[in-house]
């Protein structure tokens, strides 16, 4: 069967690049969908629009649409047993709220724009089933409500890329599903309710397995690495700690820098004594005096002691720009987007679910002094 990727000449919003050029834990959007359907024997194709297609059966997908190996297998045996039209989505779960940012203004549905064509039937709605690996991470009730955030992951999944958020929260997901395969198996069910679980003393040792150190690297001897990617190249200095992250190659990371749960691009450096959680950056970025969390870092942006927030007092959701306008992210925290090129000054503070424009400065504060006295 061929599958079809209607392709809009759509780009990332306010990023810019080709919505196949996104990458996804350093590989482009496009590069991944092609494989996934491939490796099932299919072939890809490209069109303009469904109505280029003549084949009485096929697949259709929009460009903009990451989804995993497993959607992909479930959505394909689910065709094997029909007799319609089909088209998919997911239920509503703590999984799917966390890490799949809408795609259509005032809706929690997880549909997505991935349909089974059937020429003369009636299209049915599918909803493919999902695992969740439970994980919460504990945060103080007043920051968020109940006092959880949940770090669940699922290997089923898919998601719409329709800004720098969209964006950040697949890599993020993709990234936390590495540690899926240290709770499958008899081991990880004979720990699932006891010292083994995730979070847990023991989990964190086993973490170390899953550790890939590339070429050339210099790590210094009191760095703790666990469950972590290191690129060739990539300097890590005294006391920092690498946890469940990814450092592309040619990176720094400088004296007592945590990064935790990130996706870090080539050549990215860190300045010392930094924390970094659950952020994306492309290629060649500063970051110095954070913390930066949930937030996304454009190619060649510049961070000094910018006031990074990431939710809102009153504790409600946070609103993002997209390409379908304004939405509620759903998230209770989220950062920011810098956009290419872009750097910020000293002691400016941004709000939670804006974007740094390309190529955008903004200087510090009034109150600061820039100016020799005369």
């Amino acid at each position: 069967m061929i599958v079809f990727r209607i392709i809009s000449g759509a780009c990332l919003f306010q990023f810019g690049e080709a919505i196949g050029q996104v990458p996804i834990l350093y590989k482009p959007l496009g590069e991944i969908q092609r494989e996934i359907v491939e490796s099932f024997g299919w072939t890809i194709r490209d069109v303009a629009s469904v109505d280029e297609i003549e084949e009485e059966t096929f697949i259709s997908f929009s460009e903009d649409l990451f989804f995993t190996k497993s959607f992909f297998a479930q959505a394909i045996e689910a065709i094997k047993n029909t007799k319609t039209s089909l088209s998919f989505g997911l239920e509503d779960n703590e999984f799917n709220r966390r890490f799949i940012l809408p795609a259509k203004k005032d809706t929690s549905d997880f549909t997505f724009d991935f349909k089974y064509f059937k020429k003369g039937t009636k299209v049915e709605h599918k909803l493919l089933s999902q695992e969740l690996y439970e994980y919460a991470a504990s945060i103080p009730a007043q920051v968020v409500k109940g006092g959880k955030y949940s770090m669940f992951q699922c290997d089923c999944f898919a998601a719409h890329i329709l800004s720098p958020f969209h964006l950040l929260q697949v890599n993020m997901a993709m990234n936390l599903n590495r540690t899926i395969s240290l709770q499958k198996g008899s081991l990880a069910k004979r720990f699932k309710n006891r010292k083994g679980r995730l979070g847990s003393f023991l989990f964190y040792r086993r973490l170390k397995s899953m550790n890939k150190i590339g070429k050339n690297c210099f790590i210094h001897p009191s760095a703790i690495i666990e469950g972590s990617i290191i690129g060739d190249n990539v300097k890590i200095g005294a006391g920092a700690i690498i946890r469940v992250s990814m450092i592309g190659e040619g990176s720094t990371i400088s004296d007592n820098v945590v990064v935790a749960n990130s996706v870090l691009g080539a050549k990215t450096f860190i300045a010392n004594s930094n924390f970094i959680e659950l952020c994306q950056s492309y290629e060649s970025v500063f970051l110095i005096h954070g913390p930066y969390q949930f937030s996304i870092f454009g190619e060649s942006s510049a961070c000094f002691a910018v006031i990074n927030c990431d939710f809102r007092l009153d504790q409600q959701t946070i609103k993002i720009p997209s390409s379908i306008g304004i939405i509620d992210s759903g998230q209770p925290l989220l950062g920011i987007a810098y956009g290419h090129r872009s750097k910020v000054g000293g002691g400016s503070i941004i709000a939670a679910g804006r974007i740094v424009p390309n190529d955008r400065h903004i200087y510090p504060p009034d109150s600061i002094h820039l100016k020799f006295e005369q």
